[in-house]
């Protein structure tokens, strides 16, 4: 199917792409598809389809505008610098691409669908909180598993209340902008936002 292409391919760019706003724009496809595949069980409520709508431009619109805002206000910040070249994160997505369709062949996820799609998102994400020392790339990961999450709940319980999912909107929204605050507190520091400098924090 041509969506799970296109969400398989902006899980990739989490990890192989290194410009921050080309990251950001694989997010927001992500977080785009999940909405679209909330819509249909959403439509039946006027109120799930409001707060549906809340979600949808809180994780589409104001979490990365304010991170297209930060990255134009700070320009050291337009690339991640990974911390291990992209041989070595193609290697990582090959195995995470593999872990998925293990976790879609577990007998309690068997016969679910995009559940192999929805695990590979997540695994990215985690990936990118795990392959990345950039601060600025663990706050983009942290939205792309909200998203990923957004995706597998609507694969798994696609009837959960639109008050969940506009809860996890909020975190998603508040991670983002305390995010933003303190890699803008490290920017001043040290311009290139290593996870190595939270090692210098006393107190």
């Amino acid at each position: 199917m041509i969506l799970d292409l296109v969400v398989l391919l902006a899980g990739a760019a989490l990890i192989l792409n290194t410009r921050t706003l080309h990251v950001m724009i694989a997010y927001i496809v992500i977080a785009a598809i999940a909405t679209l595949a909330i819509v249909p069980t959403a439509a039946g409520s006027p109120l799930a389809l409001g707060l549906l709508i809340v979600s949808a431009l809180l994780k589409l619109v104001a979490a990365p505008l304010g991170v297209w805002l930060f990255v134009r206000a700070n320009p050291a910040t337009r690339d991640l610098r990974p911390s291990i070249p992209l041989a070595g994160r193609l290697v990582v997505v090959i195995a995470l691409g593999i872990a998925a369709r293990i976790v879609a062949e577990v007998p309690a996820f068997k016969g679910i669908a995009m559940i192999d799609v929805a695990a590979f998102v997540i695994l990215c994400a985690l990936g990118m909180l795990v392959v990345q020392r950039n601060l600025l790339a663990h706050v983009l990961g942290l939205l792309a598993l909200s998203a990923g999450i957004t995706l597998v709940g609507a694969a798994v319980a696609p009837r959960l209340p639109e008050s969940v999912e506009l809860g996890a909107s909020f975190d998603a929204l508040v991670i983002t902008f305390i995010g933003l605050s303190i890699v803008r507190a490290f920017l001043a520091h040290n311009p290139l936002l290593d996870v190595a400098s939270l090692r210098s924090l006393r107190g």
